[in-house]
């Protein structure tokens, strides 16, 4: 059989999944070629990949970046025309001639180029959670009613379903009852973050710069925190009762501090299948490039198969992770107000203004003075969306600053 190029525009492509992405493709010409980019500030990258990719357009998402790499470079750089702002990645997202989109900005603004992708018909490789989490049942809705694809670049997720795929499944993202009549449990595994080993009163003195040290992953600087709260694995529980839906008592987790098992699905005969590989982005990346066949060529570090360890996470340390899990059981808009309440504390956490510490106590703060309320369209989301960060924003100033 033989297969189309696949035309790929990426979405936030200076950051380490937009960047490992592009390292992906470099070795698929055959494969898979770049359409158009993406970045916020990283205006040198950008000019680096513009150089090397040479895609049709790249997109600057911040007016200030925007002016200053004009002024520098011009309109137009190569063959590859310079966007501005929303209307260009509209235009990266919704064009005929694109094939797939890789979602790879971090944080809820990412829903405006999914849903354009979604309404267009593109197959979304999605690296980012937070839309999930928050808009999950929004997003399934639109899914269904399009022929637009969803595939998660997660490691875990995307482990999840290459061994569903692996075991006879199919993938059914919209059927309510496929996966819990076929798979009895599933579990997702986390490295422990850097302060793993850390007593809950040595986490009262950590800095920026001690939770943005990840053991295993390279990862931009929010999911880096949001790692080390264990927060991360929490929207990812969330993530994979979205996609799969399968409840949440049937979902866990388990600190693999070696990275290298990153999912396992126990069948109701008693088979425990799981999906083992080096903690490297590429590999899901080409998979989802590709899906569902293998093309990608990994010559990289041959794998380690010793020393494989599991613990369970204890709760009293990563009060966030268990924050997580009583909102995916609670449903409704929790997980919103969780993952806004989350983006503003690890914001100001960031900037030096709130403690590690301090970010479960706002987020569980926020959470027990929100009302929780069925959404049924994207407007209302987007409202409470916006509504909960100033909240939360709020609570910041008069409690901690």
């Amino acid at each position: 059989m033989v297969y189309a190029m696949n035309t790929v525009s990426i979405l936030g492509s200076t950051g380490s999944i937009g960047q490992s992405s592009l390292k992906v493709i470099s070795k698929l010409p055959k494969e898979v070629c770049v359409y158009g980019i993406s970045c916020h500030n990283n205006i040198l990258l950008l000019h680096q990949q513009i150089i090397e990719y040479k895609p049709k357009y790249a997109v600057i998402t911040n007016k200030e970046s925007y002016d200053f790499f004009i002024s520098k470079y011009g309109k137009k750089v190569l063959r590859t025309e310079i966007l501005y702002g929303d209307d260009g990645l509209n235009l990266i997202t919704s064009e005929s001639d694109v094939d797939s989109i890789i979602a790879a900005i971090v944080g809820f603004e990412c829903i405006y180029p999914v849903i354009q992708g979604i309404k267009n018909n593109k197959r979304i490789l999605i690296a980012n959670k937070e839309i999930l989490v928050s808009a999950g049942k929004i997003i399934l809705s639109m899914l269904k009613d399009s022929k637009s694809t969803l595939i998660p670049i997660d490691s875990e997720h995307n482990a999840l379903l290459q061994i569903i795929l692996s075991s006879g499944l199919d993938y059914k993202i919209n059927n309510h009852e496929y996966y819990k009549k076929n798979i009895k449990n599933i579990t997702i595994t986390a490295s422990g973050g850097p302060f793993i080993d850390f007593s809950t009163n040595d986490l009262k003195h950590v800095t920026v710069s001690d939770a943005i040290k990840h053991p295993t992953w390279n990862m931009g600087k929010k999911i880096s925190v949001d790692s080390a709260t264990m927060m991360n694995k929490g929207l990812e529980i969330i993530e994979a009762k979205i996609l799969f839906n399968i409840d949440t008592s049937n979902i866990n987790a388990l600190i693999h501090r070696e990275s290298r098992v990153h999912a396992l699905v126990e069948f109701f005969d008693g088979t425990i299948i799981s999906h083992m590989s080096n903690p490297n982005m590429m590999i899901p990346i080409s998979y989802a490039l590709t899906y569902p066949r293998r093309v990608f060529n990994n010559d990289y570090e041959s794998f380690n198969y010793t020393n494989f360890s599991f613990e369970e996470i204890p709760l009293d340390k990563y009060p966030c992770y268990r924050l997580a899990r009583y909102v995916a059981e609670t449903d409704k808009n929790s997980a919103l107000i969780l993952n806004a309440a989350n983006e503003i504390s690890v914001e100001y956490f960031l900037d030096g203004k709130i403690s590690f510490l301090n970010i479960p106590d706002i987020i569980e703060h926020i959470l027990d003075v929100s009302d929780y309320v069925d959404h049924t369209d994207l407007d209302s989301i987007l409202n409470n969306d916006m509504q909960t960060r100033e909240l939360t924003k709020k609570y910041i100033k008069n409690k901690y600053l």
